[in-house]
C-alpha cells in the first residue's frame, strides 16, 4: 500500500556516515521539509530520512512524495518509508509551459 503527500524540501543536509557498534558501515542523509496540505498550506515542518538509493540526488523543491509502510529492522515498529519523489513544477516553470501552449 502506498501513500502520497506533497512536500517542499527546503534544505538537503550533507550525507553522514560511520560505523555502528556491530562494525557495520552506515550512511544517512536528511532533508528539512514542509508538509503541505491539500490546499497548499503548511501542515507540518520536519525532517525526512532520505533512502539510500536517493542519497546525494535530491535538491530543494516541491515534490509529490510516495511512501510505503514497513517494519523497522531493529524496533519492529511500523513506520513510513520514502519510496519515490516526483518533482512538481514551480510557478515560473508552469508559466513558461502555459506560454508555449
Amino acid at each position: 500500500m502506498q501513500h502520497s503527500s506533497v512536500v517542499q524540501i527546503l534544505k538537503v543536509n550533507d550525507p553522514r556516515s560511520g560505523t555502528g557498534k556491530n562494525g557495520k558501515a552506515w550512511t544517512m542523509q536528511e532533508a528539512e521539509c514542509i508538509l503541505l496540505d491539500a490546499d497548499g498550506a503548511v501542515s507540518q515542518v520536519g525532517v525526512l530520512d532520505v533512502p539510500k538509493d536517493m542519497i546525494g540526488n535530491i535538491v530543494p523543491g516541491t515534490y509529490t512524495a510516495t511512501f510505503s509502510l514497513a517494519a523497522h529492522y531493529q524496533t519492529r515498529k511500523i513506520e513510513s518509508r520514502l519510496t519515490n519523489l516526483t518533482r512538481l513544477p514551480n510557478k515560473q516553470e508552469r508559466a513558461a509551459a502555459a506560454d508555449k501552449a
